[in-house]
C-alpha cells in the first residue's frame, strides 16, 4: 500500500510540474514572437526606467556580403517609450561604436523619438573576420537594423529616419539606394562622394620640404591609383595613418570603390545635409556633390565647425534645433513646403561662442 500511494504521490508531482512547464510555455511564447524577426531580436535583458523609457539590447543579423546568404551578428541598444512619434537610427562614422554615440539621444527629445544605435561590422564587439568597407558592406548592417526597426511590433506604424554621420552617412545613402522604403527621411553629416576622394584627400599630405621648398614624394600616383589593390592597401594604410591621422588599424579594413554621389541619385525621400566648412578630411565640393545628386527634397547646411564631424560640437545649441526642426517639418508634412537650399553660416555669427 505505501508503494501504491508513493506512485500516487509522484504522479500528482508529475502532473504539476507539468502544467507549470505549460503555463510557462504560454507566457513565454508571445514574448518571443514579440522581440524577434528576420533581422533581429532583443536580448533578453530589458530594463524600465522610472519615466518609462524602455532600453532593449538587439543582436542584429545582416547578410555578410551582397552574394552571400550568410548572416553575421551585430550588437545595438534601442531606447523607446509609448509615446514617441518616431524612431532614429543612428549610424556612427569610422572607429566608434554603439557606446560612443549614444551622447547623440540628447540630440532628440525622449518623449519624441525612439533611438537605436549599434555597430557596423569591424566596429564593436564580436568582430573577428569581419572588415570595414567605409560604407560598401556597412549597407547591409543598415538594411538589417532599419528592417528590425520596420518589423518591430512596437515600433512598426511610427516613421523610421536615419541620422548618419562620415562612413555612417554614406552607408544609410548605399542602404537607402537599394531600398527605397527603408526610410522616411535622413540627416547625413558629412558624407564624401567617393572612396577615391577620401583615398586622394588623405594621400595629399605626402610631401617634403627642402630649403622652404614643397615637392611631392614619389609613389602617390601609385599608391591612389592602385589603392584598392590588396597588396598595395597595406601600404595605403600605413601612409594615411603617417600624413592624415587615418589610423585603419585599429579596425581590420579593406578599401572598396564607392560611389554615394552615384547611388544617392536614387533617393527621393527627404534629406538634410550638413557640413564643415573646413573639414579637413571631406572638402565641400564632396558633399555638394552629394547633395546636387539627391532626387527628392533636399537641404544643406554649412556650418563653421573646425574639422571632420565637428558642427555638432562647435554650436551643439544650434545643432540640435536645426536637426529637431527638419523631423518635426518631416512628420508634420510641412517639410515640402520649406524652401531647398544651401545655407552658409556667416564666421560673425559665431564669434561669441569663443569670444
Amino acid at each position: 500500500m505505501l508503494g501504491v500511494e508513493n506512485n500516487e504521490k509522484r504522479l500528482k508531482m508529475m502532473n504539476f510540474k507539468a502544467i507549470l512547464a505549460l503555463l510557462a510555455c504560454f507566457f513565454y511564447m508571445p514574448i518571443v514572437a514579440v522581440i524577434e524577426n528576420a533581422y533581429g531580436s532583443v536580448i533578453p535583458e530589458k530594463t524600465k526606467t522610472a519615466d518609462g523609457i524602455i532600453v532593449e539590447h538587439v543582436m542584429l543579423y545582416p547578410q555578410e556580403g551582397y552574394n552571400s546568404s550568410k548572416k553575421i551578428t551585430r550588437n545595438g541598444i534601442l531606447v523607446r517609450n509609448s509615446e514617441a512619434q518616431a524612431t532614429i537610427l543612428v549610424c556612427h562614422g569610422f572607429m566608434c561604436d554603439r557606446h560612443d554615440v549614444g551622447m547623440l539621444r540628447r540630440v532628440f527629445k525622449k518623449k519624441q523619438f525612439n533611438v537605436m544605435t549599434f555597430d557596423f561590422r569591424a566596429h564593436g564587439q564580436e568582430s573577428d573576420g569581419q572588415y570595414c568597407t567605409f560604407g560598401r558592406d556597412e549597407a547591409l548592417d543598415v538594411i538589417a537594423a532599419a528592417q528590425f526597426l520596420r518589423k518591430h511590433p512596437d515600433l512598426k506604424d511610427k516613421p523610421l529616419f536615419a541620422y548618419g554621420f562620415s562612413m555612417g552617412a554614406v552607408s544609410a545613402i548605399e542602404a537607402q539606394a537599394l531600398e527605397s522604403k527603408l526610410f522616411d527621411a535622413m540627416i547625413l553629416d558629412c558624407p564624401f562622394d567617393s572612396s577615391e576622394k577620401v583615398i586622394q584627400a588623405g594621400l595629399e599630405g605626402l610631401k617634403c620640404s627642402i630649403f622652404g621648398y614643397e615637392f611631392e614624394l614619389p609613389g602617390r600616383d601609385f599608391l591612389q591609383k592602385y589603392a584598392f589593390h590588396p597588396y598595395v592597401q597595406v601600404l595605403v594604410k600605413s601612409v594615411l595613418k603617417t600624413v592624415s591621422q587615418m589610423d585603419a588599424s585599429g579596425v581590420s579594413t579593406n578599401f572598396c570603390p564607392l560611389y554615394p554621389a552615384e547611388s544617392v541619385k536614387n533617393i527621393t525621400i527627404p534629406l538634410f545635409f550638413i557640413h564643415c566648412k573646413n573639414d579637413q578630411k571631406v572638402s565641400v565640393d564632396q558633399v555638394r556633390q552629394v547633395y546636387e545628386g539627391a532626387a527628392g527634397y533636399k537641404r544643406l547646411w554649412l556650418t563653421n565647425g573646425r574639422r571632420h564631424y565637428d558642427s555638432f560640437f562647435y554650436n551643439p545649441e544650434k545643432y540640435i534645433e536645426q536637426v529637431r526642426q527638419f523631423y518635426n517639418q518631416v512628420i508634420s508634412g510641412d517639410i515640402y513646403q520649406m524652401p531647398q537650399e544651401i545655407v552658409i553660416e556667416d564666421k560673425e555669427e559665431d564669434d561669441h561662442l569663443f569670444a
